[in-house]
């Protein structure tokens, strides 16, 4: 190569080395908006730093069972040694004896702890069958029940919130703890942190918004109060704590919504336990080893489009059923009253009144606005105690009915046909195109054959003269019957309205 051609190929790899390597840095500049977004920056570190101490990993740990193949194993050394002499086939070595099984991390999840005599709050399905349980602080000592029986102690669980509290070192160790937040002040689009061990990666931490709250109806749990958040949550998360800027504790990650079958990862939609509803069970559990809660005694039914017309009312909750011997029932509450409002705040559906319910502790009074027929009323409930009600929700105490002539008859206002004959009000057949046929399309369920009807506007009827009787007493030219329809889980309870036209 000429040696004017070396030298113009040198002085292009040394621009081109200068350019890549002898440059200057770029800088940011660090104008007023760099510096806003630097103290946010700070200010979840700063979160982070503070309460990364107060989380713990938990590890479930279980006696794993013998399979097939330590069955084969066992019935082969059964076999005598000559047998194998005759078919001329080698001798097994005998296997020294099989050392005990010892128990085995089945799974991880996370907690936090919100007392400081080493008190922990986490999800019951967590400890769920534990045979042992290790807690991990973030200074990495490790307390294990397994070789220390006093290093955790289960203080109580709750299946039907799935919480559950721990104690570690025996409470004679200090912690740090964090306190709760009111979730009921929290506002969407609010920041949210996570901090957790999801798939074994320790004290991982995740930041998101609040995306909804009050969710329910998720079938997880009997109690459901959820905080949606699209903070990142995956398995090894539960149990941890889903906080705000300041630290607190806004709810208790429990679970996900994935993208279907065979994904494990986190979508963006991720559920916590709300802090109000997590701290009245903790507490309970703490001072008590259970969960006690209060019980009014009734069974609940939303209010559909036409008892809200029946009664002119836009919100509230329908009784569908007064326990007998329970708190409600010796309080003066009926069948068919409609609950508007409990210690003074309003009520929306079955779900808020139950959880409205749990604010309270049994033996606590409880004020009911009710709207009976046409007129409000305030009853005044001593709360009982849930564990005292044993039947299931659509359940019901039978009726004795005395026993009434046979006969049958058309209502031509209801639509229904009634059969007396058994002693009871039985509904023969719905009339086609009839007012409890039409009526079908603006209530929760639809009436059949076969349901009895055992009030009419919170008449008690045995007889066709009294469903007559009865009906003179509709409140804006609708009936109320109340009726029992039998179910394979038992007899189930429900109101109906009917409008009787002009």
């Amino acid at each position: 190569m000429k040696k004017t051609q070396q030298a113009l190929l040198l002085g292009a790899f040394a621009l081109c080395a200068g350019v890549a390597f002898g440059g200057n840095p770029v800088r940011v500049e660090q104008n007023e908006a760099y510096q806003k977004a630097a103290q946010v920056e700070d200010a979840f570190a700063q979160v982070v730093e503070a309460v990364k101490p107060t989380v713990v990993v938990i590890t479930n740990k279980q006696t794993p069972k013998g399979g097939p193949a330590e069955w084969m194993g066992n019935a082969r050394e059964m076999i005598p040694e000559d047998w194998f002499d005759f078919f001329g086939l080698q001798r097994p070595s005998r296997r020294r004896p099989q050392e005990k099984r010892r128990p085995q991390p089945v799974g991880k999840g996370s907690g936090v702890f919100i007392q400081e005599k080493g008190y922990l709050v986490t999800n019951y399905h967590v400890i769920k069958d534990c045979e042992y349980l290790s807690v991990k602080t973030a200074d990495g000592t490790v307390y294990d029940n397994e070789t220390d029986s006093k290093a955790v102690r289960v203080v109580g669980y709750d299946e039907e919130s799935d919480l559950a509290v721990l104690q570690v070192a025996n409470g004679k160790k200090n912690f740090p703890y964090l306190p709760f937040a009111d979730s009921d002040k929290l506002r969407v689009g609010q920041w949210a942190i996570a901090i957790g061990a999801p798939f074994n990666l320790d004290y991982s931490v995740t930041i998101g918004c609040i995306s909804q709250k009050g969710r329910h109806d998720m079938g997880t749990v009997n109690y459901e109060d959820y905080v949606q958040t699209d903070a990142s949550i995956n398995p090894g998360n539960s149990g941890g704590p889903l906080l705000n800027l300041k630290g607190e504790i806004i709810g208790i990650n429990e679970f996900i919504l994935t993208g279907g079958p065979g994904s494990q990862g986190s979508v963006g939609i991720g559920f916590a336990i709300a802090s109000n509803l997590t701290n009245r069970i903790s507490q309970s559990l703490i001072e008590h080893g259970e969960v006690r809660r209060p019980f009014l005694g009734i069974t609940m039914q939303e209010l559909s489009p036409a008892f809200k017309d029946t009664y002119k009312i836009d919100a509230g909750v329908l009784v569908r059923e007064v326990l007998p011997g329970e708190a409600s029932e010796k309080a003066g509450v009926q069948n068919g009253d409609v609950i508007l409002k409990i210690g003074g705040k309003q009520v929306h559906s079955s779900h808020d009144l139950m959880m409205k319910v749990t604010e309270y502790q049994p033996g606590d009074k409880i004020e009911l606005d009710i709207r009976r027929g046409s007129k409000d009323i305030q009853i005044t409930v001593r709360a009982g105690t849930r564990s005292n009600y044993t039947a299931n929700n659509g359940g019901s105490s039978r009726r004795k009915f005395e026993q009434q002539d046979k006969t049958d008859a058309k209502n031509g206002r209801l639509g229904l046909v009634l059969d007396a004959s058994s002693g009871k009000i039985v509904i023969d057949s719905v009339v086609e195109d009839g007012a409890a046929e039409k009526a079908g399309d603006n209530n929760d369920v639809k009436l059949q054959p076969g349901d009895i009807v055992l009030e009419v506007n919170r008449h008690e009827v045995t007889t066709l003269e009294d469903v007559k009787s009865a009906l003179k007493d509709s409140t804006n030219n609708n009936a109320i019957l109340y009726l029992e329809r039998r179910t394979n889980n038992g007899p189930y309870r429900f109101l109906f309205a009917v409008p009787l036209g002009k």
